[in-house]
C-alpha cells in the first residue's frame, strides 16, 4: 500500500494537496485523528478490514495531535508496517497565510488574541511534525494548479533508491523558498537584465542562456556547483532522504538563475536512479530585474 500523510500549517494548502491526491486515485481522508490513523493503518495492513485500498491519503494537522506522544505512536506504526509512505508537511509565509485567512474569513483553529499570533502558535506546535517530515513544500507563492501539479508528481514517485530532486530558481528581491535543502546564489554573474534586447526574455530563452554562459566564471561555478551537487547526492541518499529541493536564486529569478537551473536539471536527469523536476518561481511575475 502507498501512503501519503499531508500536514502543515493551516491555510497552506492541505484541501488542495488532498484534492489532488484523489484525482491521483488515492483514497482520501481528512482531519483523522493520529489514533484512529493507527487503527486504520493497522487493520488495513494485517487484512482485517474488507476494504481493499492501494493507495491512501490521510489529512492529519494540529487539532488531530493531541500530544507529541500520540504522534510518535503514529510515526511508529507507519515505520513499522509495509507500506511505501511519505509525510507531505506544507508551509507558508506568516504573510501569505494570513492574508489566505483575511481573504476566507475562515476562523483559525488556534485561539489567540490575534490572528498572526494565532500562527505563529501553530506554527510552534507543529514543529516536531516538520523535523519528522520526508517533504516540505513552500507554498508562499504557489497557486492551486501549481500545488496540485507538484502534489501529482510526488504522488507517482516510488519509494526506491531513487532520489526526487526538485530544482527551482528564485529571485532574491521576492523572498528566499523556506523548502530548501540547498541554496545557491548567482547574483555574483553579468545580469542580462542590463541588456536592452535580453531584458524581457528569461533565461528559457537561448540568447539569454548563451549571454550567461558566455563567460569564463560562468563556466567554473556552474561546474563547482554540479560537482558539489554530485558529491552530496549519493550522501543525501545513505541517509534515507528521498526528496532533495535544491534552489538557485538571482536577482529577479527570470535571468541568470532560469538559466543555471535549466543545466543543472538536464545534467543531472542523466544520472542513474534520479527523477528531476525543475520549477521557475517568478516564471509568471510582470516586474522584470
Amino acid at each position: 500500500m502507498k501512503l501519503v500523510i499531508v500536514t502543515g500549517l493551516s491555510g497552506a494548502g492541505k484541501t488542495t494537496a488532498l484534492k489532488a491526491l484523489e484525482d491521483s486515485g488515492y483514497f482520501t481522508m481528512d482531519n483523522v485523528l493520529c489514533q484512529i490513523a493507527v487503527f486504520l493503518l493497522q487493520n488495513l495492513e494485517k487484512g482485517k478490514s474488507e476494504l481493499n485500498i492501494e493507495k491512501l491519503a490521510l489529512g492529519i494537522d494540529n487539532r488531530a495531535i493531541s500530544s507529541s506522544k500520540e504522534f510518535m505512536l503514529l510515526l511508529n506504526c507507519i515505520e513499522s508496517l509495509n507500506v511505501d509512505y511519505q509525510m507531505i508537511f506544507l508551509d507558508s509565509s506568516d504573510e501569505v497565510i494570513l492574508n489566505r485567512y483575511n481573504l476566507t474569513r475562515r476562523r483559525h483553529p488556534f485561539t489567540a488574541p490575534t490572528l498572526l499570533e494565532s500562527i505563529k502558535r501553530e506554527r510552534e506546535a507543529m514543529n516536531m511534525v516538520l523535523e519528522r517530515s520526508t517533504v516540505v513544500i513552500d507554498t508562499s507563492e504557489y497557486s492551486n494548479k501549481m500545488l496540485s501539479k507538484k502534489i501529482k508528481e510526488l504522488a507517482v514517485s516510488e519509494k526506491k533508491e531513487e532520489i526526487n530532486i526538485h530544482i527551482q530558481s528564485f529571485g532574491f528581491k521576492y523572498g528566499v523558498p523556506i523548502d530548501l535543502d540547498l541554496m545557491f546564489d548567482v547574483r555574483v554573474l553579468p545580469n542580462p537584465y542590463y541588456i536592452e534586447e535580453l531584458k524581457l526574455k528569461t533565461g528559457n530563452d537561448q540568447e539569454v542562456y548563451d549571454y550567461v554562459m558566455s563567460f569564463k566564471e560562468s563556466e567554473e561555478l556552474y561546474n563547482r556547483l554540479l560537482d558539489l551537487i554530485k558529491y552530496m547526492i549519493p550522501l543525501y541518499k545513505k541517509d534515507g532522504k528521498q526528496h532533495l529541493s535544491i534552489g538557485i536564486g538571482c536577482s529577479g529569478g527570470q535571468h541568470r538563475s532560469v538559466a543555471f537551473a535549466n543545466r543543472i536539471s538536464k545534467e543531472l536527469s542523466y544520472m542513474k536512479d534520479i527523477s528531476v523536476y525543475i520549477s521557475h518561481r517568478e516564471g509568471e511575475r510582470h516586474h522584470w530585474t
